[in-house]
């Protein structure tokens, strides 16, 4: 059996190695946020570029609108393209964050409540109802959490659909246009 003071040693030492995981996870993330913003940089320096040189070579003021409105085009999808390319970071990122979590506060709720139950064995006489009403406590908390988590989990749902439903109008109105 182990001691309370034990358990919330282990405890903590869990607590900072997910830390060190959810930092990890961080980087990791900023990272592909970065390489993303690098090539998206190159890539509109170079094609910055190549419209400079069409608009300058341009003959007369009909063919310089032609190169415009062609440069117009491509932009926006490219700035569509882009935002998804950061919500799909975003949306992974918080996904491998909120799976962590989870697995924490499961594993530390599983301690809590294991510590609790040594120290319910060993509690001294007439203290049963403190014990109780402790666990009590903590299973009012954790159904709490667990509401909480259900509707974020449907929240984060609706963010999603109604992110590809405005993606899928927004690339209607485009080909329409």
């Amino acid at each position: 059996m182990m001691n309370f003071p034990d358990q919330f040693v282990q405890m903590q030492k869990n607590m900072f190695d997910a830390a060190q995981s959810l930092a990890a996870k961080q980087l990791e993330s900023i990272e592909k946020l970065v390489e993303l913003n690098m090539q998206a940089t190159k890539t509109t320096l170079a094609e910055s570029t190549e419209q400079a040189k069409a608009l300058m070579s341009a003959k007369d003021v009909k063919a310089f609108a032609d190169v415009a409105v062609a440069a117009a085009q491509p932009s926006a999808d490219k700035a569509t393209a882009y935002a998804k390319h950061v919500y799909d970071i975003a949306q992974e990122s918080g996904a491998e964050f909120a799976k962590m979590i989870e697995k924490q506060i499961a594993d530390n709720q599983k301690q809590v409540q294991s510590a609790l139950e040594a120290f319910s064995k060993n509690a001294p006489m007439g203290s049963e109802g403190v014990v109780t009403l402790v666990k009590q406590a903590m299973t009012a908390a954790n159904s709490a959490f667990d509401q909480v988590n259900k509707a974020t989990k449907q929240a984060v749902e609706m963010a999603e659909a109604n992110m590809v439903a405005a993606t899928k109008v927004t690339t209607k109105a485009r080909k329409a246009a």
